[in-house]
């Protein structure tokens, strides 16, 4: 890896990391979602960083792709499991982290961490996909635990926040080998047993696909917002209210997603209505593999 490559990967996983203890200061049943959005958001820019993806603040049953409305009112509840995950990339290269905070000890939580650095204990060049899949899942076996068998790990590329091969977290067959330099995203979400998520409708996260002729000027100005200023990573539905209002953005949203010019990120929930906990970290693969993620 180049050094500027990897500069930039450290950069934006240190950021990720700093924000994570910051966090610590205001997490607590009574703060509003939102709140939280907004300081990862503000943080990010001060760290001399971007957005790779909205954050994503998903409570309980709710597991990934849930990102505040601008008008949001939510709080976290004592006990609630509230899965945060971050993402930021420096010039492209892409520092992906996630914790669930709970007032009250959960095991979930502990297991899910666990999980991720079972995982990271074998990381090597050579090491394949079906070998981290078995680590993950045995750690969350031998505590009693399942995990959600429709949502993985990935590798981070430049402004590829999703890449493949995907890197499930139960036992597969892919004999795919990582080498040394590869950057990968591990994100086991454990609940009590093994199950899925589905969408449950609702969208605030959205990604440019490609341009299309649209007729509202606001949704031509969107388009070209999410193609040359986030780069095509995903983008939330609040951010536009700084430019445009929000009659106009849902018009336009609407417009761009029939054109099919945007891709929709639906929130997405546990199948069984089981609360969820998620840990993730970055990992650059060497013989003593980085994690970027980390704050020492």
């Amino acid at each position: 890896m180049e050094k500027h490559a990897l500069e930039s990967y450290m950069k934006a996983g240190r950021i990720c990391g700093e924000i994570k203890e910051e966090l610590s200061g205001i997490l607590r049943p009574g703060t509003k979602l939102l709140a939280i959005a907004e300081l990862v958001d503000r943080r990010i820019a001060e760290k001399g960083g971007k957005p790779a993806f909205p954050v994503n603040i998903s409570v309980n049953d709710i597991t990934a792709h849930s990102t505040p409305s601008f008008s949001d009112e939510r709080v976290i509840g004592r006990g609630d499991l509230v899965k945060i995950d971050i993402g930021v990339h420096v010039d492209g290269y892409i520092g992906d982290m996630a914790f669930t905070y709970c007032s009250d000890p959960n095991p979930l939580v502990k297991c899910s961490e666990e999980c991720v650095q079972a995982a990271i204990d074998i990381i090597k060049p050579g090491v394949t996909v079906s070998r981290i899949s078995q680590a993950i899942e045995e750690c969350a076996k031998a505590q009693g635990f399942g995990l959600i068998l429709n949502l993985t790990g990935h590798t981070l590329e430049r402004f590829v926040f999703h890449g493949s091969p995907s890197i499930p977290n139960v036992s597969n067959s892919s004999s795919h080998k990582f080498k040394d330099g590869d950057v990968i995203a591990l994100e086991p979400f454990v609940t009590n047993s093994n199950g899925y998520v589905k969408d449950s409708g609702s969208v605030e996260i959205y990604r440019y696909l490609r341009d299309r002729p649209v007729r509202l000027p606001e949704a031509r100005r969107i388009l070209e917002l999410a193609r040359d200023e986030y780069h095509e990573l995903p983008f939330a539905k609040r951010w536009l209210y700084k430019n445009f209002s929000p009659v106009k953005v849902s018009l336009a949203l609407r417009q761009l997603e029939s054109a099919g010019a945007i891709e929709t990120y639906p929130v997405l929930k546990e199948t069984g209505s089981r609360p969820v906990a998620q840990s993730e970290h970055t990992i650059i693969v060497k013989d003593e593999p980085i994690v970027t993620t980390r704050v020492a």
